[in-house]
């Protein structure tokens, strides 16, 4: 799982980190200690967990996750354990009461493990015969569709889903963008802005800040437009 630390302190930043690194399902994402630079990089990208300090100056943990559109898993961290009611209100995962343990941490890790695997998304399968193409299998809803790479012409951000375009269908599952690249090989596939990873063999015309494929205009994001052209130039 991916996650990123809001923290004021910077001694409970290093303790998370610490604990982040030694645990082999997490991904560290960022860390941040203003709340308004980390809501600014969850504009951008998408994680599946945050370790939240409940009480900060400024802005509390409450209040950055009212600010928040979209809410990702949350484990809430706080020297303070009077907060635990308000927080369960948002459903956290848990609430981890300083001075942290790393047992107590692997506890609440585990339940978020949990919840995070008991959603439904992507699943890929096995490829197929050396030298054919490969087929991953995508969950929409009841419905398991089976997708030959080549014919994913571009992947869409639609909210809390993607939507995987090929030329005769749309499928809509339940998944995050930072997580594409765990089932689209990154040599087929380019993300070419924060809500579009493209199958790089579809792109009909490229222009400074779009590209076509097939009928449909896609925008390059400014972040991405060097990294792209460098790639589709050599």
């Amino acid at each position: 799982m991916t996650c990123i630390i809001l923290d004021d302190e910077p001694h409970a930043i290093d303790v998370l980190k610490r604990y982040v690194e030694k645990t082999p399902s997490l991904k560290l994402n960022g860390e941040f200690r203003n709340p308004l630079k980390a809501l600014d990089f969850l504009r951008q990208e998408e994680i599946d967990l945050i370790f939240l300090d409940v009480n900060m100056p400024n802005l509390t943990g409450i209040q950055f996750l009212k600010a928040l559109k979209r809410t990702p898993l949350i484990i809430f961290t706080t020297a303070y354990s009077s907060y635990a009611a308000e927080s369960y209100e948002w459903d956290a995962v848990d609430y981890l009461v300083k001075p942290i343990v790393f047992e107590r941490f692997l506890k609440a890790v585990g339940k978020a493990e949990d919840l995070f695997n008991s959603q439904p998304g992507v699943k890929s399968v096995a490829s197929v015969q050396p030298g054919s193409d490969s087929v991953i299998s995508l969950k929409s809803g009841k419905q398991t569709h089976r997708v030959r790479l080549s014919d994913i012409q571009y992947v869409a951000k639609q909210s809390n889903y993607l939507e995987v375009n090929t030329p005769d269908r749309k499928i809509l599952v339940r998944a995050n963008m930072s997580d594409i690249f765990s089932w689209l090989p990154a040599d087929q596939f380019f993300r070419i802005h924060k809500s579009y990873v493209v199958g790089l063999e579809h792109i009909d015309v490229i222009e400074a800040s779009q590209v076509k494929i097939d009928k449909t205009v896609l925008p390059i994001g400014a972040s991405y437009r060097r990294e792209f052209l460098q790639r589709v130039e050599s």
